[in-house]
């Protein structure tokens, strides 16, 4: 297991993100998907292959929240293994180049986001077969390995649902054993996570959270979280 660095959070997931299995974590804009996924990796002891679709991560952002917690951050940095696929197909061969690059020295491995070069697709429904074959290929990754990985995912509204869904919904569901929702709330900074699938956990837990320069950190006492 690794930590997230916020113990309510870990015990939602059963103790944090678990080897052998996918977890995927969606949510809109500005939740915390990315900031969560860096910290797990901040934390742990080993290498981290991060595939960065959407140029999100912050090589200044890992720094900064390094050095707020006490830690080396050119160490943090040189643990950061970036790679980033500018369309669907170059995420393809990131993915499956994965395969002879990742091994014993690893401890996680991202993908933020899965989705992002897919939604701008037009011929998206062909396309659900080779997210589904990255997917394959990304849990061989984690079983093999025995190290967690991390699927990011975003959202998009669903006019028949009403509601905000996760982008590929089915192909990822099916693959994706451990599932975490991450909302904005009113409140500057606060943020709540909610367990909507896990494999031994009761579904539908949450907790709120903050984020803040060390990256996450637990909600304080009392916040009012309305």
């Amino acid at each position: 297991m690794l930590s997230t660095g916020v113990k309510s959070l870990d015990e939602l997931l059963g103790g944090g993100i678990a080897p052998g299995v996918l977890t995927q974590i969606y949510g809109g804009f500005a939740t915390g998907k990315t900031t969560l996924a860096v910290q797990v990796g901040l934390l742990s002891r080993g290498k981290i292959a991060y595939i960065d679709t959407e140029g999100g991560f912050s090589p200044e952002r890992l720094s900064q929240m390094a050095t707020a917690r006490g830690l080396d951050p050119e160490e943090a940095l040189q643990r950061f293994i970036l790679f980033t696929p500018s369309d669907f197909k170059e995420q393809r061969r990131s993915v499956g180049g994965l395969k002879k690059i990742v091994d014993g020295t690893f401890s996680l491995v991202v993908v933020d986001s899965l989705t992002a070069h897919y939604r701008v697709e037009e011929n998206r429904r062909g396309l659900s077969a080779e997210l589904g074959k990255q997917l394959q290929v990304l849990l061989w990754i984690a079983r093999k390995n025995s190290i967690p990985v991390v699927i990011i995912n975003q959202v998009h509204f669903d006019s028949r649902a009403e509601r905000m869904k996760p982008v590929a919904e089915h192909t990822l569901n099916y693959r994706t054993k451990d599932i975490l929702r991450l909302d904005r709330l009113n409140v500057p900074g606060l943020r709540v996570a909610v367990l909507e699938r896990h494999r031994f956990r009761p579904e539908g837990g949450m907790v709120h959270f903050r984020i803040t320069e060390k990256g996450i950190e637990e909600a304080l006492s009392g916040e009012n979280v309305e």
